[in-house]
């Protein structure tokens, strides 16, 4: 943010005249200073501004500019620290470490002091000038007074005359508080050189005619000047114009008024367009004034609103520069509001940087924190990168992903580098598995092949008459079956079910009663378990199960035969109790069965 510029004419509270008398005398005209908005450049740019400037104007024309430049200077230094430290945060650093390394502050103030050394001097050096030519002009006064005394020619006397007059004309500014008084001393001893010697009418009347064509060629000047569309630049010129008229001397008494209201005339008119012109400049600056009334509303609102994340904030900081960009543009305003409206918008902006640094110094602490923990996180998977028991460690990397996930982020500096080192530890155990399973799969189809190959060989086979051969042949077709080990998971269940409906087929063919060949089936099915994926698992399931249906069928049978002892012996009686002994019989053997296959399933334990 920059503090606005000030005009070089000074606030428009009233519109100085042109002089308009012949007793009155303005200073000459100065080289014009170029219009430069300091508060748009950079600390290097004014530094450089400001040099050439010194180096190419007088001090006294840069007094109302160098006056502003120390404040503006030290809001755009102090705006340039501010956003290296908003960077350097930004970028994931400590604030603690932030240094800024900068000279330009020294090169600004060293300047200064040579504008104030080069000022003082000049200073003197000027009124040492003004009075040296004070007395110059004094002592052409006193040769003026010895004129009238010399005896001479006339036409000599009027050489020395007109030698003084054009000494006079030469010489430069005397101090301010002496030159009326002395330009009416002047003059009016040349009147009285005038009368006191009766000059030769003729030299009169030809110096008369010189003086009032230089008069008219001024009157000509200044009607030119009134017709510029460079109004300012009109009325800077009308002011040496009055001061070259004021240095001319006498003309023809019957020319003397005319002449005055001409030139005049034409200072009339140049001093209402200068009026107009700023009065024009006094309402565009007006208007200005609410426009950047209107952009300090727009940054206190930036400065108030609320932000969560630091994208929210570096939007939100978009705004705000885009609003200092637009401040830049937009002109003047009256002098006596320029520094209320410039310190009312820099204070919202300060507000939003440093309430943003204040935010980036605790996202900073938070993220500290985060990566402590994810340093962790690092080491837990570390730890476990090169585990072998797949599905658990699996899990538990999964679990220290989403924990990974659910912590914030980390410096920005260290960011990347900690997420390389969590995903490779990652990558290591996923690609291991990866390896592991691959070798699996090709082991499992080939598996397949074999098991489907068995399965057509159980097609095939015949049984014989003899039940124990044939029961024989069937334990080894599940022998071979069991020991061909997994198939993929996809065909697992099919190519199962596939061989136990062929298995079940042939033993519904032997010659054995219904007990033992549904223990025979068992058997088979439970010799599966053996060499089966989680083993144990499966085996104490399925024991589990018997013992539940057989602790059910134990009840069912205890209750049965309490409630025949309740049930009176009588002739209504006698099919409800037969009814129950029979459902009791079937049960045992169910229950004999049973207890069977508890046998077979505790022989794999």
């Amino acid at each position: 943010m920059e503090q606005e510029n000030t005009l070089p004419t000074g606030e428009i509270t009233s519109i100085p005249e042109v002089l308009d008398s012949e007793n009155n005398i303005s200073q000459p005209e100065q080289p014009t200073l170029p219009d430069i908005d300091f508060t748009t450049l950079s600390t290097e740019e004014i530094i450089n501004q400001l040099q050439e400037l010194l180096n190419s104007f007088p001090t006294q024309q840069l007094k109302e500019v160098v006056d502003t430049l120390p404040e503006i200077f030290e809001n755009q230094y102090k705006e340039e620290v501010q956003k290296a430290l908003t960077d350097f945060c930004e970028a994931g650093n400590a604030e603690e470490d932030f240094q800024y390394d900068n000279r330009n502050k020294q090169r600004f103030n060293s300047l200064l002091k040579t504008y104030r050394d080069k000022k003082a001097e000049e200073i003197q050096k000027i009124e040492a000038e003004r009075e040296n030519n004070l007395r110059i002009k004094l002592q052409l006064i006193e040769e003026l007074k010895e004129l009238v005394q010399k005896e001479e020619t006339l036409n000599q006397t009027f050489q020395d005359f007109k030698n003084i007059q054009e000494r006079w004309r030469n010489t430069g500014m005397v101090p301010q508080n002496r030159m009326n008084d002395l330009l009416e001393t002047y003059h009016h001893h040349v009147e009285n050189f005038y009368n006191y010697i009766k000059i030769n009418k003729e030299l009169r009347d030809l110096d008369l005619k010189r003086n009032l064509d230089a008069k008219t060629s001024l009157c000509e000047e200044a009607e030119k000047l009134a017709e510029s569309s460079n109004v300012n630049e009109a009325f800077k010129h009308l002011q040496l114009l009055h001061a070259r008229w004021k240095e001319t001397g006498p003309i023809p008494k019957e020319q003397k008024d005319i002449l005055w209201e001409r030139f005049k005339n034409a200072t009339t008119k140049i001093n209402n367009s200068y009026h107009t012109f700023f009065e024009d400049l006094k309402k565009e600056q007006e208007n200005n004034l609410k426009l950047k009334e209107e952009l300090c509303e727009k940054a206190k609102a930036i400065a108030t609103g609320t932000y969560q994340t630091g994208k929210d904030w570096s939007k939100a900081g978009e705004k705000l520069i885009a609003l200092q960009e637009e401040w830049k543009h937009t002109g003047f305003v009256p002098i006596k509001e320029r520094k209320n409206i410039y310190n009312k918008f820099r204070s919202h902006c300060d507000t939003f940087f440093n309430l943003k640094r204040e935010f980036y110094k605790t996202l900073q602490i938070e993220q500290e924190k985060n990566l402590k923990i994810k340093t962790e996180l690092c080491e837990k998977v570390e730890a476990l990168q090169n585990s072998t028991d797949w599905k658990v460690t699996t899990d538990k990397i999964i679990t220290l992903q989403k924990e990974w996930k659910k912590t914030g982020a980390a410096p920005q500096k260290y960011s990347n580098k900690i997420w390389l080192r969590f995903r490779s530890a990652c990558d290591v155990f996923f690609n291991n598995k990866a390896n592991f399973y691959k070798n699996i799969d090709s082991e499992q189809e080939k598996n397949l092949e074999l098991k489907k190959e068995l399965l057509e060989k159980i097609k095939q086979f015949v049984p014989s008459d003899d039940n124990n051969a044939t029961l024989q042949q069937l334990k080894e077709f599940q022998a071979q079956w069991s020991a061909i080990g997994f198939v993929p998971i996809k065909k697992k269940e099919a190519i199962q079910e596939e061989f136990r409906q062929i298995m079940d087929a042939h033993f519904d063919k032997l010659n054995l009663d219904e007990f033992d060949k549904n223990l025979e089936k068992y058997r088979a099915k439970i010799h599966t378990l053996d060499s089966g994926e989680n083993k144990e698992f499966k085996i104490v399931n399925e024991r589990e199960k018997l013992m539940g249906k057989i602790r059910q069928l134990e009840t069912d049978i205890n209750t049965w035969e309490n409630n025949i002892g309740f049930i009176a012996k009588s002739n209504k009686s006698a099919g409800l109790i037969r009814e129950l002994t029979n459902k009791i019989e079937k049960t045992k053997q169910k229950l004999a069965l049973l207890h069977e296959k508890l046998k077979a399933i505790d022989s794999l334990i």
